[in-house]
């Protein structure tokens, strides 16, 4: 059975710590997936937003969709791809979580999702063995993801 991908608005509100530390607002589109958002089960513990973050600059977000179109190179080694970074600078040091992406024929499959940085070789995927994998339509995802450019131009504005 093929999966079905949404995309979803969400965001993470600004917020002032008591230590004087404080987190930004960012306004992000979370991937879910047959109804079951990947931001809750995946990127929410580790204060990630996703890949499609309206802050963050336009050439890196479209950069990161033809990462997920295998349009371009995955962004980590074992050709591993990020789906969530850090919500405050989008850096992969930070951590990230990852997974492999794959084409068959007329479908894109995500799976072996993990947490990992650029700087380490440790990949974190125990946390996450009970998600995915997931197979998706090539049209239809392909669609929806050019559908989140023009959707992260609009709450640009």
């Amino acid at each position: 059975m093929q999966a079905q991908l949404e995309l979803t608005p969400l965001t993470r509100l600004a917020v002032q710590c008591a230590n004087g530390a404080s987190k930004s607002e960012r306004h992000f589109l979370d991937f879910v997936v047959n109804g079951q958002s990947l931001w809750q089960a995946l990127g929410k513990r580790h204060d990630t937003v996703s890949i499609l973050c309206a802050e963050y600059s336009a050439i890196e977000t479209l950069k990161a969709v033809k990462r997920l179109l295998l349009e371009e190179n995955a962004d980590l080694p074992n050709d591993r791809r990020s789906l969530f970074v850090c919500s405050e600078c989008g850096d992969l040091g930070c951590g990230a979580i990852t997974a492999v992406v794959s084409r068959r024929d007329k479908t894109i499959t995500w799976g072996n999702f993990g947490y990992e940085n650029n700087y380490e070789d440790w990949i974190g995927l125990d946390d996450y063995s009970s998600v995915g994998p997931f197979t998706f339509n090539v049209a239809a995802y392909e669609s929806t993801l050019y559908q989140a450019l023009d959707h992260l131009e609009n709450l640009k504005k």
